[in-house]
């Protein structure tokens, strides 16, 4: 199934959007956030239904041999439920230089509690053997640690070290900062660095963590803050000589036209500035900004740089965070409602930057979703091909009319 859509504005060559694959109730289905790509144009992701057991899966989309050629559907995984491993995925992938995926889940694991796991999985030794899964670290439910990993990509650094977050649990019951740390890539240590929730600090972490080159650690809160409104915060860990630190850098909610919780990833830009979405807040309709925190004099400011409004057939109440297009300095991300003509479920979009820095980000809308066949609802990062510029990304539901269970598609965008 192929659908063509014609940008409003001048453009070089058509878009083109398709339908790679239709999850369905037999197989597996609820594709869940972000697709990773390897260097040979595999497509790599997690469903929260389905499988061996009904219960998720870690798949691998491979595309065609010759163009026009079905994209092939390879299950790496099925998570087992009960027992003391994990089930029902809910993080995207991160992958190390081995090959080997690393993610969470949001049951299973310790049997009084099932609170989530964190979870590794390792190629085959052969190719067409079995993948191996193991579990690193099961949530515990008790007053001191975190519990129920947050919906987030965990942040992988060159050492193996994992950092995440988890939606409740620590000294205040909103969530902490973990870390994984490994001497030797089977037994992991963890320690929980952080708890969220003291007086107007954020609470709820809501989207990855981001790393710095200093090891700063960087992310989003959907509560807290001195508005209760969300935050983005800063966590510079502990050295031999300081104390750790954790800095709200904005709360918003500090206008009425400011955003309101906060969701998905940041990303810099080279010169140190940070962007990012909030599902809620902005004029006139509350359904959601993109904003940015310029750095200046070691100082951050916020600005919204964008505000999402169904009236204006924009989408609505973006949940995935953005990508860049090192091309052109713009931004890609999706929304979760509405789009053409207020029919649609979802959209792809573009954000062009000014050609000032005063200046004014232009808003595309690349593509508007319909619920049956097409699928709707994304809500990972859009994903970019670096060498074609292609895109690609998930629906959580929709797909095959009349799935009972709102299956949901995986889609490419091309010539965007």
């Amino acid at each position: 199934m192929l659908m063509t859509l014609a940008l409003s504005v001048a453009a070089s060559a058509q878009i083109t959007e398709s339908t790679l694959f239709t999850f369905g109730e037999t197989t597996n289905f609820w594709p869940n956030g972000t697709l990773l790509e390897d260097s040979k144009g595999n497509l790599y992701g997690t469903s929260r239904g389905g499988g061996a057991y009904g219960v998720g899966t870690v798949f691998e989309l491979s595309p065609p041999a010759v163009t026009g050629g079905k994209w092939t559907m390879t299950y790496i995984y099925s998570f087992v439920p009960y027992g003391t491993g994990g089930w029902v995925p809910i993080s995207d992938l991160v992958q190390d230089k081995a090959g080997a995926f690393y993610g969470t889940t949001y049951n299973g694991g310790n049997p009084t509690c099932n609170c989530g796991v964190v979870y590794k999985l390792v190629p085959p030794a052969v190719a067409g053997g079995a993948w191996t899964e193991s579990q690193l670290y099961a949530f515990p439910y008790d007053d001191i640690h975190g519990r129920l990993p947050a919906n987030a990509a965990l942040a992988l650094t060159s050492n193996g070290t994992l950092y995440g977050t988890t939606i409740q649990g620590g000294a205040w019951n909103s969530g902490v900062i973990y870390e994984l740390q490994t001497k030797n890539g089977k037994t992991y240590t963890e320690t929980d660095l952080y708890s969220f929730g003291d007086e107007a600090d954020g609470n709820t972490p809501n989207g990855p963590i981001a790393l710095d080159s200093a090891g700063n650690l960087y992310g989003v809160t959907l509560w807290g803050g001195a508005y209760n409104l969300g935050t983005v915060y800063k966590y510079t860990p502990a050295t031999s000589t300081t104390a750790a630190v954790e800095t709200i850098l904005h709360s918003f909610g500090t206008s009425s036209t400011d955003g309101a919780n906060p969701t998905g990833n940041l990303v810099f830009d080279a010169g140190g500035d940070i962007y990012g979405v909030t599902n809620n807040g902005g004029n006139p309709d509350s359904q959601g900004t993109v904003f940015t925190l310029e750095y200046a004099n070691k100082t951050y400011t916020e600005s919204v740089i964008f505000t999402f409004s169904r009236p204006a057939y924009t989408g609505t109440n973006p949940v995935a965070g953005l990508s860049w297009n090192p091309t052109n300095h713009s931004l890609y991300g999706t929304t979760s409602q509405y789009g053409a003509q207020n029919t649609g479920d979802g959209t792809v979009y573009q954000l062009l930057p000014p050609a000032t820095k005063t200046g004014t980000w232009t808003e595309v809308t690349i593509y508007s979703f319909t619920y049956d066949v097409i699928g709707g609802y994304p809500t990972g990062i859009v994903t970019r091909d670096p060498t074609t510029g292609t895109l690609y990304g998930t629906n959580q539901n929709g797909g095959i009319e009349g799935c009972d269970l709102y299956c949901g598609t995986a889609w490419e965008i091309v010539n965007p």
